[in-house]
């Protein structure tokens, strides 16, 4: 198995991202898995800018919406990490083949904005299925002698593999996802807007074209362009932010593209573990994102 450790001092070049997943992928190995990569960020802070833009997201600057958006914005401003190890020559699979499916947020105290801290990722389980494999990738943000905030961030790659087989325990938020009663009254409905595409993209590092360019998604087989997940989490956040459960956890499952321009409803309803969402673009049955708010961890 591959041994790996890279310590950046400053946020990872995207051009330097772009060439590695140019660079043709050593193919998967059952014997050695993926990596044993582990890539730090240090000096990683969460920036006033950026909370702002997840706050003019979410329509709402108060003190709830904003604890609910720091369960977030690690996720979005240190993604770029995650890409840059997904990209890596020495990576087995290529980053295009990579789906982002499902997310575990956890908070575990107060998390600093403007802060000087670490942040750290690696691959910490996977699963061989008939069709593809999922794998976990475990992100820490360290805060002096604190971690205040971790994350679990399950890919799909869709393909054949042989054998079958798992390593590791699945930590990350459970495969079934919760079930939002589409019949509810809508909690909000609105319109996805395609403006400042770059602007979000900057903050994650995820340039990939099908996020940016309607006339590329197009070509590609899709309606339109579609926005980040984590765009779409932020304005789902500013909408649910009078839920009663404490912003320790959130678990997102990711169920299909949301395309700029497109009109969409949100619903919600309370479980016995905790406040339960759903995001459908109008005219479709299934629920593009299913997203749950509690206080377990």
């Amino acid at each position: 198995m591959t041994t790996h450790h890279k310590t950046f001092l400053a946020p990872p070049f995207v051009a330097t991202m772009a060439l590695g997943a140019l660079w043709p992928s050593p193919g998967w190995n059952a014997k050695h898995g993926f990596p044993e990569f582990s890539f730090i960020w240090r000096d990683y802070r969460i920036s006033k800018d950026a909370l702002g833009v997840l706050q003019r997201l979410a329509g709402r600057d108060d003190d709830t919406t904003t604890d609910r958006l720091l369960l977030l914005a690690p996720h979005v401003t240190g993604f770029r990490l995650t890409m840059t190890m997904l990209m890596h020559p020495q990576w087995p699979l290529p980053i295009w083949r990579a789906l982002q499916l499902r997310n575990r947020l956890i908070r575990r105290g107060e998390i600093k904005v403007a802060y000087p801290s670490d942040l750290i990722v690696r691959a910490i389980a996977w699963r061989v299925h008939d069709k593809g494999i999922e794998l976990d990738i475990h992100a820490q943000l360290l805060q002096g002698d604190d971690c205040p905030w971790e994350s679990i961030t399950t890919f799909y790659y869709r393909g054949r593999f042989q054998p079958l087989f798992s390593r590791g325990p699945a930590e990350g938020a459970s495969a079934m996802s919760p079930v939002v009663d589409p019949t509810l009254a809508p909690m909000a409905r609105w319109t996805i807007d395609g403006g400042r595409r770059l602007r979000f993209a900057g903050l994650t590092g995820d340039y990939n074209p099908l996020h940016l360019l309607d006339a590329y998604a197009r070509r590609t087989g899709f309606a339109a362009a579609s926005a980040h997940p984590q765009r779409i989490v932020a304005q789902c956040l500013g909408h649910i932010a009078d839920a009663d459960a404490p912003a320790q956890q959130l678990e997102l499952w990711l169920k299909g593209p949301v395309y700029f321009g497109r009109d969409v409803t949100l619903r919600a309803c309370r479980s016995p573990h905790g406040d339960d969402f759903a995001l459908w673009l109008d005219g479709d049955e299934r629920p593009a994102l299913v997203g749950r708010l509690s206080s377990a961890i």
